[in-house]
């Protein structure tokens, strides 16, 4: 009887994901020719023709991908992940996710890299039309139909990015375009730590591959959300270390990750739901009594209340940013977005994007530890989801999400299951691959 439950447990989740993505791209196309203002082109993604969002095409940087997935895979192979010092570990996975998602993005050429940062609906563009900072911020809410849609989507916090960096002498879509690439060898980096300070060196290691060679790479290099992505993942590491330590050293990280979290409520309203994770973290360390709980989490709390603080004396709250950008959102393309067909279409792009690896993954991760960060992670997607205010594009907006449920995939991997693991890297990178020769994506 158990082995029968054990093979539907393994079974299930397969046909389930079978289905979900059959059913997104077949009824995604059905209504994108319905109602072209939906704007899918690639359903459940969104391709950058919305009519036809896939286009195979060759070029060097898949060639380039696959060589660092080859690596990436003999390491694995190999048991180097196993054997070397972690921070050649945490070196080498940063580098190697940078390395492959832009190597992924130049299939296209320089503009494969740029396209994201200068094209006319993005942030950069609204840097001609913005007032001074403090006047941007306090007349935000008021003034915010006068930008573009991606600004409309969000708070004022990237756009002063921006500002500052125009104002240091770094300017036009390379430098905003760095960012983004910088920010995918940091979010690596960053959830490698997280995972440590949580479940400890050795499932750090096995981690390590499937956050260098995950799908969703497609996407960070190309998207402001790569930075995002990054800020959440350093304010999470921060306190899930910060937990696990005493005195003045627990207060600190707790300082820097309750600033940075904070600071990330204010380019993604999305980071409101993301602080699930971290809250899971806390609970489960109070539960356990670890020392530097209580202090970690009162230090984080201090430190956000600060960043919000900071901003609604500047003349924008929270709240309000929420509720205008929640019309402007209603009044645009989700009017055409029907939750009947994006209650399935938005999981279907999910798939696409953590991939194969992730949900074998899921079937076989067994570590307590490491379903604190996942399963709070897959909570923290649920609640984005059900919210039913992220229809379609979610595989750039729930980047957030995608690499604390990717780590999933270590259950695959171990010291004595190298090869059983290689296998899934490699096809984890295959996906990728394939996935970025047919798609032209968006961003």
């Amino acid at each position: 009887m158990k082995r029968v439950a054990r093979w539907v447990g393994l079974i299930v989740p397969w046909v389930g994901a079978a289905v979900v993505i059959w059913w997104s791209v077949d009824r995604g196309r059905m209504l994108q020719r319905r109602q072209p203002a939906v704007k899918l082109g690639a359903a459940p993604l969104v391709g950058r023709s919305f009519s036809d969002g896939w286009d195979w095409r060759f070029g060097w940087g898949l060639v380039a991908a696959g060589v660092i997935a080859a690596l990436v895979s003999v390491g694995c192979w190999r048991g180097w992940w196993f054997t070397v010092r972690l921070r050649w570990v945490m070196l080498a996975s940063a580098l190697g996710a940078t390395l492959f998602a832009t190597t992924l993005a130049l299939t296209d050429g320089v503009d494969g890299v740029l396209y994201g940062a200068r094209h006319e609906t993005e942030y950069l563009a609204n840097l001609k039309i913005a007032p001074p900072a403090g006047e941007f911020v306090r007349t935000f809410v008021d003034r915010i139909d006068m930008y573009s849609v991606h600004v409309r989507g969000h708070p004022p916090g990237f756009v002063l990015v921006l500002k500052f960096l125009d104002a240091v002498g770094l300017h036009g879509a390379w430098p905003v375009a760095m960012l983004s690439v910088v920010a995918t060898g940091v979010l690596a980096a960053a959830v490698l730590v997280a995972v440590r300070a949580t479940a400890g060196d050795e499932w750090m290691r096995r981690c390590a591959p499937f956050l260098i060679v995950a799908p969703y790479a497609i996407w960070m290099v190309t998207s402001a959300d790569a930075v995002y992505t990054a800020v959440g993942a350093l304010g999470i590491a921060a306190a899930a270390e910060g937990l696990r330590r005493t005195g003045w050293t627990s207060v600190i990280l707790g300082l820097f990750s309750g600033a940075l979290l904070g600071s990330l409520l204010y380019l993604t309203y999305l980071g409101a739901v993301l602080v699930i994770i971290p809250v899971v973290l806390v609970v489960a360390a109070l539960i356990r009594r670890e020392h530097g709980a209580l202090r970690t989490a009162a230090a984080a709390v201090a430190a956000a209340a600060a960043v919000v603080g900071g901003f609604w004396v500047a003349g924008f709250w929270w709240f309000d940013g929420v509720s205008r950008t929640r019309g402007e959102y209603l009044d645009g393309s989700a009017q055409f977005r029907v939750w009947s067909y994006f209650a399935v279409g938005n999981l279907g792009a999910a798939l696409f994007a953590i991939g194969p690896a992730t949900l074998a993954g899921l079937t076989v991760l067994r570590s307590k530890r490491m379903w604190l960060l996942v399963g709070a992670a897959i909570a923290a997607l649920l609640v984005s989801h059900f919210s039913q205010y992220t229809k379609a594009e979610v595989e750039r907006i729930w980047l957030l999400f995608y690499p604390w449920i990717a780590i999933a995939g270590a259950g695959l991997m171990s010291r004595t299951s190298r090869r059983w693991g290689t296998g899934w890297v490699a096809v984890q990178a295959s996906c990728a691959i394939v996935l970025q020769a047919a798609l032209v994506s968006k961003w």
